[in-house]
C-alpha cells in the first residue's frame, strides 16, 4: 500500500511538472542527485517507469506472426520477451530500479563534478588575467 501511494505522489508530482515549470526554476543538480539518492524516491520513480514500459508491453503483436516463429497470433510484447526469459518481469524490474539507483549516483557525481569544474575555470580564469598583465606589461616595456 505505501508502495502505491507513493507511486501515485510520484505520477501526481510528474503531471504537476509542467505547470509547475512555468511557475519556478528547475531544480538543482544538487537537488536531483539529493532526491534521487533518496530509496523511496527511487523506488517510487521505478515504479512510474515500470508502469510505462508495462504499457509498451502490453502492445499486440500476433498481426506480425506470419513474419516470425517468435511471434504467436495472440501475443504481446511482454509475450515474446517471457519466451526468451521467463524470469523477465523481475529482470526488468531490478533492472528498472539499478538504472534509477544509477542515475542518481550519476547525478551526484555530475553535482561534484559541476563545483569542481568551476574552480579549475576560476582557476583558469586567475591564470589567464594574470598571464595577460605579464604580456601587457611586456609589450609596453614595463
Amino acid at each position: 500500500m505505501r508502495l502505491i501511494s507513493l507511486a501515485v505522489s510520484t505520477a501526481a508530482l510528474i503531471a504537476a511538472a509542467p505547470a509547475a515549470a512555468n511557475e519556478r526554476a528547475a531544480p538543482s543538480v544538487d537537488q536531483v542527485a539529493r532526491a534521487l539518492a533518496d530509496p523511496q524516491v527511487q523506488a517510487g520513480v521505478a515504479t512510474v517507469l515500470d508502469a510505462f514500459a508495462g504499457t509498451v508491453l502490453d502492445t499486440r503483436v500476433g498481426p506480425l506472426a506470419h513474419y516470425t516463429d517468435k511471434v504467436r497470433p495472440d501475443d504481446t510484447l511482454r509475450d515474446v520477451a517471457r519466451r526468451g526469459d521467463p524470469a523477465f518481469d523481475r529482470h526488468l524490474q531490478e533492472r528498472t530500479r539499478g538504472a534509477v539507483a544509477l542515475a542518481g549516483r550519476t547525478a551526484q557525481d555530475a553535482a561534484t563534478m559541476q563545483a569542481e569544474l568551476a574552480r579549475t575555470a576560476a582557476r583558469l580564469r586567475d591564470l589567464m588575467a594574470t598571464t595577460s598583465a605579464v604580456l601587457d606589461a611586456v609589450s609596453t616595456g614595463q
